[in-house]
């Protein structure tokens, strides 16, 4: 909060420093307020009663143009808050802009206000507020008005809404005229500063009101001798000249030429008696028969050209000798792999696993593969080998090592939790529509964004009950969202069952029971979302059939009674059981005294 107060004190300092718009210089800019304020917490916030506090504000304002101005009020008061008997101190601090609905100068000036501001009721906390309102100002003086405001704040903090109404003074502070602009001379040297190169620098009229040190006309400022005169086309510099006595130095002999420069070319870069010109191997000493290329086996071919250079060999063998040395009928000179033993139709090289690919080739020599995959085998044919394939058997992409990609968010499906749907590698693959932090495969509320603790749909009343199954969005409470009943209330419907009486073998309600019957229809009262279902038990004396209507129509009595206790009827039921869900022996005066009831069960449709 206190850097809130800080921020504001130096937007009102740089206000107070330069004019936002070019205006009349004369024109009020600057004004101050006072208001004596009356607040309101309770009747915006539903709290009953009417309770208001007061306070004080001062704001300074700063007029734009004649139909708008802006504004830094600073306020505190007391209220009392969210229905608290004691009143909280209150401190805000607001930035706020004025629309004037008339420009001319008359006596009242009706206006629409806007902004934001900070409320505090301890240091440490604070409340963003949004007011608006309307006021007016009603001139009485020169610089006078008097203001009244009404403002609504909406505050992001629950319980913080509040009204104000407030009535003070305004008063605008006249600005000093300036001087005309050919009037002014900050550096008083007697040129105007609208005329003055230099106006915060002295200086002569004939240079332009800049400071000229030597006297010569050209301002310091351009002046490359500023503590010599001189003329203006010389910078204000001196003009050097030789005296007439001196003579003249004699000018210096010519240089000799400077002797011819001799480029050696070498002709014999390797010495082999071949200049390079015609020299096929000119780094490389050579016999002049071979046009200078080295035969070291000298076998009549070069050594660039020769498979066998070390050893003495035939032209038509490649320069190598008739010589087999891996005895797989493929001479050395022509035989790729000279020390492995292998097929002639594969150069004299071996392929193990017989897919086409010589071993030296193959990453997989003792498995069949494809030249695509590196003589490797691809069991799916993805173009992934199965040495490196994470799913060999299922035909895949190389970004997800071979493994496939429904939905193409590059988590491979047998890491993909929802591997029909793109999602991310930090939700293991699954969306999250709503961004709610739920994915979309656990949210019941998948499109609209809500809790971890509401299974991702909204809980408006945070009572773990989401709003799509909670009979009471709006209120908390633990029985299907909805508030549960007291203790009392429900002991006393237990209590009920067994003390409501009626005229022996007959349905008609005894004056005892109306008691009774009385404090139900005040517990439906006072929870008004509960429905109530009314069950007519009897014991087993009598004929069956009997005992079920009379059962019936007690339950009836009890029903009628009620209605006519202002219960609405729509939110009760009736049904008879005669004797068939006792609760105790019918054999005994006692279990049959515990089967005569009448139930009274509440619950939430």
């Amino acid at each position: 909060m206190k850097n809130l107060f800080l921020c504001a004190a130096l937007m009102t300092c740089m206000l107070l420093r330069e004019p936002l718009f070019s205006q009349d210089v004369s024109y009020p800019l600057h004004g101050v307020s006072a208001k004596f304020l009356f607040i309101d917490y309770y009747t915006p916030n539903g709290v009953d009663g009417f309770k208001t506090g007061n306070g004080l504000e001062l704001a300074y304002l700063r007029t734009l143009d004649d139909n708008l101005s802006i504004g830094i009020p600073f306020k505190v008061g007391v209220a009392n808050i969210g229905g608290n008997e004691k009143k909280s101190t209150i401190a805000s601090i607001d930035f706020t802009g004025q629309y004037l609905f008339t420009k001319t100068p008359g006596q009242l000036k009706p206006y629409a206000m806007g902004g934001v501001g900070f409320a505090t009721e301890s240091i440490e906390e604070t409340n963003l507020q949004i007011p608006l309102g309307l006021g007016f100002y009603y001139r009485v003086g020169e610089s006078s008005f008097l203001t009244v405001q009404a403002e609504y704040r909406k505050s992001f903090v629950e319980d913080r809404d509040n009204i104000q109404l407030g009535i003070g003074w305004n008063y605008k502070l006249k600005p000093v005229p300036l001087p005309p602009p050919d009037k002014i001379d900050t550096d008083k040297d007697g040129t105007p500063d609208i005329q003055d190169a230099c106006p915060r620098e002295a200086g002569p009229r004939n240079t332009y009101g800049c400071p000229d040190a030597d006297g010569d006309l050209t301002p310091d400022k351009t002046d490359k001798c500023p503590r010599e005169a001189g003329p203006a086309n010389n910078s204000g510099c001196p003009e050097k000249s030789v005296p007439a006595t001196q003579t003249p130095p004699a000018p210096a002999p010519p240089a000799p030429p400077a002797p011819p420069q001799v480029t050696y070319v070498k002709e014999d870069s390797d010495g082999d008696g071949l200049v390079d010109s015609k020299d096929a191997c000119p780094n490389e000493a050579g016999k002049i028969i071979l046009m200078g290329c080295p035969d070291t086996d000298e076998d009549g071919i070069i050594d660039k050209d020769d498979r066998c250079p070390t050893e003495a060999g035939l032209a038509n063998n490649n320069g190598c000798p008739l010589k087999d040395s891996d005895q797989d009928g493929v001479q050395d000179g022509a035989d790729r792999c000279p020390n492995l033993k292998g097929t002639a139709a594969l150069s004299g090289c071996p392929d193990s696993d017989s897919d086409g690919i010589i071993d030296p080739e193959d990453i997989c020599p003792k498995e069949a593969g494809k030249p695509a995959t590196g003589g490797c085998p691809d069991k799916d044919g993805d173009g992934t080998p199965d040495k490196d394939d994470l799913c060999p058997s299922e035909a895949g992409k190389p970004a997800t090592g071979g493994c496939p990609d429904k939905d193409g968010d590059g988590i491979p499906d047998k890491d993909d939790r929802c591997p029909d749907k793109a999602g991310s590698e930090s939700s293991q693959g699954c969306p999250d529509t709503d961004g709610d932090g739920v994915l979309d495969n656990e949210d019941d509320c998948p499109e609209v964004k809500g809790l971890a603790t509401a299974k991702g749909c909204p809980d408006s009343d945070n009572d773990s009950f989401p709003d799509n199954v909670d009979k009471c969005p709006d209120e908390k409470g633990t029985n299907q969202g909805c508030p549960d009943l007291d203790k009392t209330d429900k002991d006393f419907l237990e209590f009920a069952a067994s003390n409501i009486q009626f005229e022996t073998g007959r349905a008609s309600l005894k004056a005892l029971s109306f008691q009774v019957l009385d404090q139900i229809a005040g517990i439906l009262t006072r929870y008004p979302r509960y429905s109530l279902s009314i069950e007519g038990h009897t014991d087993n004396v009598g004929v069956a059939a009997e005992n079920m209507v009379l059962s019936q129509e007690r339950a009836l009595s009890c029903y009628e009674y009620l209605i006519s206790r202002n219960v609405n009827a729509e939110r009760m039921s009736y049904i008879g059981y005669g004797s068939t869900k006792p609760l105790a022996d019918n054999n005994t005066a006692e279990g049959r005294e515990k089967n005569r009831r009448v139930v009274f069960r509440v619950y939430i449709k």
